[in-house]
């Protein structure tokens, strides 16, 4: 075969070096220039160490235990890996077995006795009152400080004779009524009731539930002066009760109001 070069040994290529042939280590063995890391990673630098060649000291692990479980010089030498623990005991570790028996007792949660009777509140629940709505203040009529009147929470109509007629039933009203000072309009309680009856039922116009509820805003609830004096058909009047009884009744009155007389 023409042009054809047999070589049995490749030529040998050649060594660089700079000022010397010799070997070296490219890395530092000891000294300031060797880091943590690469003395780590070195590994034994003695190509065979005797038994006596490895640093140990003995009682060292008595006098300083380590609390994870590992002698003192732990971190020198390779850990195993921690092995996998189930959080839960197995099934044949629990104690199914009662060491004191219960006491049986003779009536269970009081199984024949008789049941005492609630006693029912007279004052209203919490949930009761419309904390949406503002307070009403009482009317009061102070002047600096030196005179202070308290006004009725229901308005006392004083005539030499009772006029009041109902709007709706034309009876004359018994007792406290609602009167419409814009329209001079009188109701009783019966009609107002009525009223409200069907003020809340569900049938009502949105329209007219509106509007009647408007008009029943206007009515305020009065009464007549014959309850603490008797005209008797003059305009002069002969007091029957005490002023003293009469002005603890309007103060009572006052607070109730609050609480009973409320808008609708």
């Amino acid at each position: 075969m023409e042009g054809f070069v047999y070589v049995v040994n490749p030529p040998e290529i050649p060594r660089v070096a700079f000022g010397s042939g010799m070997e070296r280590v490219t890395l530092a063995m000891s000294g300031p220039s060797l880091t943590p890391f690469m003395r780590k990673m070195q590994g034994e630098v003695r190509d065979f160490p005797g038994p006596f060649e490895y640093f140990h000291t003995k009682g060292l692990e008595i006098k300083y235990p380590s609390t994870l479980g590992y002698s003192s010089f732990a971190s020198k030498l390779p850990r195993l890996p921690p092995t996998n623990i189930s959080r839960f005991p197995p099934i044949g570790a629990y104690d199914v077995e009662l060491r004191k028996k219960p006491k049986q007792a003779a009536r269970p949660f009081n199984v024949g006795s008789k049941y005492a009777d609630d006693k029912k509140l007279l004052t209203p629940s919490p949930a009761d009152y419309a904390f949406s709505k503002p307070a009403t203040s009482l009317k009061i009529c102070s002047a600096f400080g030196c005179k202070r009147i308290f006004w009725p929470a229901v308005a006392i109509i004083c005539t030499p004779i009772n006029t009041a007629k109902c709007s709706k039933c034309n009876r004359t009203p018994i007792g406290d009524y609602f009167h419409q000072f814009q329209l001079n309009l009188d109701m009783c309680r019966r009609c107002m009731k009525k009223q409200l009856r069907i003020l809340k039922h569900c049938a009502t116009d949105l329209f007219y539930r509106a509007r009647m509820r408007q008009e029943l805003n206007l009515y305020q609830p009065v009464r007549y002066c014959g309850f603490f004096h008797d005209h008797q058909g003059t305009t002069a009047a002969i007091q029957h009760m005490p002023t003293s009884i009469l002005k603890y009744k309007i103060k009572t009155e006052n607070y109730l109001s609050k609480y009973i007389y409320k808008k609708i």
